[in-house]
């Protein structure tokens, strides 16, 4: 006896439970929500979203704010390989554990003249720019009082996303050669900029040595050696002419000759003498 009263207060006990569950359950799945469209295509970077909404009752004020969480779920890569080349090829790749995006919109449960209702067709737009991007995502609505609104929805973002290079990176034609020939050219260019300028400096030189030769340039010779040597068939006199020698060893040197020239008459004249009167 014990052990059936037992039971049946474990059995009253446990489906009790399970309606409360359930009643707390509807009670926080209020209404419902149904897309216009599963599958959207972009359009100018975002996707236009239309859907109705049941709030489960007539809400307390005409705008009531709501969260759209959206999870991605899936991706649509659009990649190049090497089978395909330069067409852009596209995948879907599942996606675990991903942050929710959340936008908070203010959804209008009333018409133009104020009048409420409980449902409404509601539409706006999500874009790249608050992080979605083609593929495909759950949608969850929860009201401002965190009832959630229905159940999860399945949405596919159709577009292109931004194109991977998966193609297989080759190094060997990226390698940059070195440039043996260049020290070659330098060095070819140096001897001929060198031989050029060896000619020139020996044209310089043969004219600079005529220029410094008695006979090119016609005038009287540096060396005062050489100019003694002059041979008297020469044009001239055939005598010393120093063009910038001082006047003072000149005439120095003159009078020297002319003394010796008067000795030795003297001496030739005591001579002469002495032999006409002998002693």
């Amino acid at each position: 006896m014990r052990f059936d009263r037992s039971s049946s207060f474990v059995v009253s006990t446990a489906a009790f439970l399970l309606v409360f569950a359930l009643g707390l359950g509807f009670a926080q799945a209020a209404g419902s929500i149904s897309f216009t469209k599963r599958e959207v295509q972009e359009s100018n970077g975002g996707w236009h979203l239309m859907m109705t909404l049941v709030y489960g009752g007539k809400p307390n004020t005409a705008h009531v704010p709501m969260r759209f969480s959206f999870t991605p779920i899936s991706i649509l890569e659009n990649y190049l390989d090497d089978a395909h080349g330069e067409k852009p090829q596209k995948r879907k790749i599942p996606l675990v554990g991903q942050v929710p995006i959340n936008e908070s919109v203010d959804v209008d449960f009333a018409d133009s003249r104020g009048k409420l209702y409980d449902r409404t067709k509601f539409d706006f737009t999500i874009t790249r720019a608050h992080g979605f991007s083609a593929g495909d995502y759950t949608v969850v609505v929860h009201r401002a009082d965190g009832a959630q609104v229905g159940g999860s929805q399945t949405l596919a973002l159709l577009g292109d996303n931004p194109v991977i290079d998966r193609r297989t990176m080759s190094f060997v034609g990226n390698i940059k050669k070195e440039k043996p020939a260049a020290a070659p050219a330098d060095s070819a260019a140096a001897a001929t900029a060198a031989n050029e300028a060896a000619p020139k400096a020996g044209d310089n030189e043969p004219a600079a040595s005529a220029e410094n030769t008695p006979a090119a340039a016609g005038s009287a010779p540096s060396d005062p050696a050489a100019a003694e040597k002059v041979p008297p068939s020469s044009h001239g006199c055939g005598c010393r002419l120093g063009a910038r020698a001082p006047s003072a060893p000149t005439l120095a040197g003159s009078a020297g000759v002319s003394w010796t020239a008067i000795g030795v008459v003297a001496l030739t004249f005591c001579r002469l003498r002495r032999r006409r009167h002998p002693l």
